[in-house]
């Protein structure tokens, strides 16, 4: 019997919601429409129109955005669809303003409204709400995932089903087929392995679901093509640079005199500089100097270790400047001088990275991007207190190499400013 093809997961959300984008445009249209009849009596201005048929450059840009981070696992959903709808109208709103465009402000809220609601509601009827089914041959298959699953520091939100399968016929039922990869070394189980992917079964590796599941890379395998996906993310490295440039500078005038103050309240609580230098380690592994503001009564130059919750070295001000990370503000100037980025994974101590570098597997793949103020790791785990809370670190940090692209930088900048509005993950 001839199993129909069935299409992955993944593949039927993206589809659904290019579908549901195209079916979007008419709601753009009946817009159209209606600003057209009230133009005819007078209601509106032609500019209202004109200011219509402008966001609908906006609206396609949303999708596209928000079809970069169907990878992504869907409890991120609110994050993602407010920035990939806010994000492009707001840079429509700046075109217009820079080459001095009319536009009418009640049309552009009526266009960023009915993107944001039919973003929305799309993602949660094809994504949010989609619980994927996994089938296994193999129980060992179903613990190994459990052990990956299970990381200290790690939360568990993921939605999924998974069912022990014994013929073709249920394979072909469930979005895909979980295999151990050591499966394709056993002849037997090569053989039926074959079956399952002539019939149009997706089989993918426990490493694989559970990166599809927690937004964290298996350290147990990197997969051949990771080096090959990063270096398809050189393209967008030039421009996350020139991005990064011009927040600096943007942000400038409101960093120095915030700078100034903190600055101030750490020379007259406690003696020493207010400025704290020490040497971390950078893109490609070189070391740099990364700046902080003094945080602590004194910060000699000792063994590297972790910072404890009620650290006794911490002081007063540096409570303060620690929860909502006024400390890192110098390393602007490291962003701004090419040492780090605003987003990527955060550099670690020099001493520290020997040491994991001989404990935990793949762990220099991390230095593949330049680090940043924050990153993959800090949005989702916060602070790392534990050599096994470190190797849960990497495992998202390795997860941001192999996937970043603009909108997941969005993304982080987006759950960032959440952290430091809240203070989460402090020490």
């Amino acid at each position: 019997m001839k199993l129909p093809t069935r299409i992955s997961s993944e593949t039927t959300r993206r589809r659904s919601m290019l579908a549901w984008g195209a079916l979007g445009l008419l709601l753009y249209g009946l817009a159209a429409l209606g600003g057209h009849e009230a133009a005819r009596h007078g209601w509106v201005t032609q500019v209202f129109l004109n200011t219509i048929g402008l966001s609908v450059v906006p609206y396609a840009i949303a999708f596209m955005l928000l079809d970069r981070t169907i990878y992504i696992p869907p409890v991120e959903g609110n994050s993602i669809v407010a920035l990939a709808t806010l994000l492009p109208f707001a840079v429509l709103l700046a075109t217009c303003a820079v080459f001095r465009i009319d536009y009418s402000r009640g049309a552009m809220l009526v266009c960023m409204t009915i993107t944001m609601v039919w973003l929305w509601s799309g993602y949660l009827r094809f994504v949010r709400r989609y619980v994927p089914k996994f089938g296994y041959t193999d129980p060992q298959a179903l613990e190994h995932l459990d052990e990956l699953l299970a990381m200290p520091g790690a939360a568990r939100n993921w939605h999924a089903e998974f069912h022990r399968i014994t013929t073709l016929a249920e394979a072909a039922d469930c979005d895909g087929l979980m295999m151990e990869r050591s499966a394709a070394v056993d002849p037997h189980r090569t053989r039926t392995l074959a079956r399952y992917k002539l019939s149009h079964v997706h089989v993918y590796s426990v490493e694989r679901i559970a990166e599809l599941l927690t937004g964290r890379l298996a350290l147990t395998h990197i997969d051949e093509n990771f080096l090959d996906d990063h270096a398809q993310n050189f393209l967008y490295a030039p421009f996350k640079r020139l991005g990064d440039i011009a927040a600096v500078l943007l942000l400038a005038p409101l960093a120095i005199p915030i700078g100034l103050a903190v600055t101030l309240a750490i020379r007259m609580e406690s003696s020493g500089p207010a400025i704290f230098r020490q040497e971390r380690v950078g893109l490609y592994g070189k070391v740099f100097t990364m700046l902080k503001f003094r945080s602590m009564t004194d910060e000699p130059d000792t063994e590297a270790q972790f910072a404890a919750h009620s650290d006794p070295r911490v002081t007063r001000v540096g409570r303060i400047i620690r929860k909502y990370r006024l400390d890192e503000i110098p390393q602007l100037w490291n962003v701004l001088v090419g040492h780090m980025s605003l987003i990527g994974p955060r550099p670690e101590q020099s001493s520290m990275v020997e040491s994991f570098s001989e404990t935990i597997p793949f762990y220099p793949y991390r230095h593949l991007v330049r680090p940043g103020l924050s990153g993959w790791a800090q949005v989702q785990q916060g602070y790392a207190a534990s050599h096994e809370e470190t190797v849960t670190k990497l495992c998202y940090d390795l997860y941001y190499v192999k996937h970043c692209s603009m909108a997941m930088d969005l993304l982080i900048a987006g759950k960032t400013m959440r952290t430091l509005l809240t203070g989460y993950g402090a020490r």
